[in-house]
């Protein structure tokens, strides 16, 4: 039994393929799902490297996403979205090897969330970005301009 609860399998999906640990790791909003700041998700998206991508390449074909940044693969019966780089600017490394581990999962650390969703300040990405706030000044008793850096 898992602590995360699995809409639509995606967990069970992610834990299904066996991702070496220190290869892959949750962006998107499924790290504000994980910590709770997120009701729901409707997908996955995870940036992976190494023999992480070489299983998501076995799955399917890689395709250009939509972005038209870098490759992705997508799960054939799950919705999870397997990307080989995040958005421009986003070293693949920092963001693999920063990573939050909730319940065996590997996810974006909140301050790069944060910082993702501020570059990106798409209107879906908004109150995200006031959740995260919110929860830095609940856990600290600070402002969220005092959250840790992305580094």
């Amino acid at each position: 039994m898992f602590a995360l609860t699995d809409p639509g399998g995606l967990f069970a999906a992610l834990r299904a393929l066996d991702l070496p640990a220190g290869d892959y790791v949750v962006c998107g909003s499924g790290p504000l799902y994980a910590r709770g700041l997120r009701e729901r998700i409707g997908d996955l998206d995870v940036l992976a490297r190494g023999r992480a991508w070489a299983i998501a390449t076995a799955l399917a074909r890689p395709v250009r996403p939509p972005s038209g940044h870098g490759w992705a693969v997508y799960h054939p019966a799950a919705a999870l979205e397997i990307v080989d780089r995040w958005t421009p600017g986003w070293p693949t490394e920092q963001l693999i090897d920063g990573a939050d581990v909730i319940d065996g999962i590997r996810f974006m650390n909140l301050a790069c969330v944060l910082r993702w969703k501020q570059t990106a300040r798409r209107p879906k990405d908004l109150p995200d970005i006031a959740a995260i706030q919110h929860l830095h000044s609940i856990w600290t008793g600070q402002s969220p301009t005092a959250l840790t850096p992305c580094a």
